[in-house]
């Protein structure tokens, strides 16, 4: 009955001058605010300051562990935002790969990576003979940093410093 009853309903839209309905728009997910501020300077291959990150877009996506790992677990941080006046986005990720809760990791105990999501020769991380260091505040979600990287396409140590204020929180 009911099917007969839309196939009525179809004749009356066509005969009122009516087209077929038309799509819905799907929904999508909301864009995430870019509320994280920053206070990250960078020296040397790539100089700047990052003061905040950007919204999500597609696979930009900012996340951060924060107080949620166990010990002896991965503790994560990546985000994006502008540090020069080209208008660049550039990736940060920190990893603490055998985290211990709030405090300073060195040197190999954290992973620091910088990068260009749109230029895959752009990468700059922490190897054996880089100094880092890594502070972790109570709150999990913030801390310093004092970092010397290195440029994984040339292959030159200490080509990039970052130190300051970073920050995974609202």
């Amino acid at each position: 009955m009911l099917r007969g009853a839309g196939i009525v309903a179809l004749f009356v839209l066509a005969a009122c001058g009516q087209s077929s309905p038309t799509a819905a728009v799907s929904p999508t997910l909301p864009v995430t605010q870019a509320t994280w501020s920053q206070d990250i300077n960078f020296s040397g291959d790539l100089s700047g300051h990052m003061t905040g990150i950007v919204a999500d877009a597609g696979t930009r996506t900012s996340v951060c562990t924060g107080a949620k790992p166990r010990t002896g677990q991965l503790w994560a941080d990546r985000f994006f935002g502008r540090v020069d006046s080209s208008g660049n986005v550039w990736g940060v990720i920190f990893n603490v790969g055998n985290y211990a809760g709030p405090g300073t990791y060195k040197d190999g105990a954290v992973a620091i990576q910088v990068f260009n999501p749109d230029d895959p020769k752009k990468v700059w991380e922490n190897l054996g003979s880089d100094s880092v260091t890594f502070v972790l505040d109570r709150s999990q979600q913030s801390g310093t940093l004092d970092a010397k990287l290195t440029n994984a396409d040339t292959g030159k140590g200490g080509s990039l410093h970052l130190t300051g204020r970073w920050n995974c929180k609202a």
